[in-house]
């Protein structure tokens, strides 16, 4: 297969014509898991339809991220009863994504087919891109998840707002001096997101073989480095070491029809991949269309 100029995509020119258009894309992703075979990183995929498209959770758009903490209490106060099970602030984001909430959770996929059908199911006229991360997965129980899911409901602009807002949920030690609170802060705030493996505890996420990347609030140049603000992941990924692996795939527009054909054959559809009634429907429905 042909290099391009820029040897951190696949372009279209890549693909070989006269072959499935589906196995070219197969064998990237064997290559990429035999490069990291033996270790203990997961390969994470994610697909958007538009190559043009920051990799930013739905929160950090249309400025929602400053109305983040409204968002989750009104939901909290409507639907009290849906939380009270829930143990954790990161629990809590991942339902709220699922039905729906704006939150600073990415999906992303330990399946590369499921992330190239999310490539090519949408925007037509525009080339789709298949993201790849390589991550150490945290329990969604670590201290730093926790925090940065916990801080998801914060509403502060100073280091000690968002210190005494984590220590009255105990996620911040209250019994060491101030350097050392402080640095431990910091310590978290320096990880801009965090891949964490999700538990597989509704039907959709398994079917998807679905993970997230929580988005933190990092210091971002030119902002006041203890206020939330929105930032693109997407740059990042180019910043990663140079073991090989293509961290952009794209997926041409005339190709995207084909791809979804394949990827139907396999059973990787919107009738599988959506289990819920609304989608079965909209599935046979479309099945039927000419």
């Amino acid at each position: 297969m042909e290099k391009t100029d820029n040897e951190d995509h696949l372009l279209k020119d890549d693909l070989d014509e006269n072959e499935n258009v589906l196995c070219d894309y197969i064998a990237i992703f064997t290559r990429n898991s035999r490069i990291i075979s033996g270790d203990r990183r997961v390969l994470l995929y994610r697909g958007q339809p538009n190559i043009k498209f920051d990799v930013t959770p739905s929160v950090f758009r249309s400025s929602l991220v400053l109305k983040e903490h409204e968002l989750i209490n009104e939901l909290l106060l409507r639907m009290p009863n849906e939380f009270v099970n829930i143990s954790g602030s990161f629990e809590c984001l991942v339902k709220m994504q699922h039905y729906g909430l704006p939150t600073r959770l990415l999906d992303v996929t330990t399946n590369p087919l499921v992330a190239l059908y999310f490539a090519c199911i949408s925007d037509e006229e525009n080339d789709g891109e298949v993201l790849v991360f390589c991550e150490n997965m945290e329990h969604p129980g670590s201290f730093d998840v926790q925090r940065i899911s916990a801080l998801a409901n914060y509403n502060g602009s100073t280091e000690n707002q968002m210190i005494s807002y984590l220590q009255e949920r105990n996620l911040l030690p209250k019994d060491r001096d101030a350097q050392g609170i402080s640095t431990e802060l910091k310590n978290t705030r320096s990880r801009k997101y965090i891949a964490v493996a999700t538990p597989m505890n509704n039907e959709r996420i398994k079917r998807q073989q679905g993970a997230f990347l929580i988005a933190g609030i990092p210091e971002i140049e030119g902002n006041n480095p203890f206020e939330k603000c929105p930032f693109d992941i997407k740059p990042l990924l180019s910043k990663v070491e140079d073991d090989g692996l293509n961290w952009s795939i794209a997926i041409p527009k005339e190709k995207k029809a084909i791809l979804l054909q394949e990827l139907d054959a396999l059973g990787i559809n919107r009738g599988f991949l959506f289990p819920e009634l609304e989608h079965q429907a909209t599935h046979i429905r479309d099945k039927y269309i000419i």
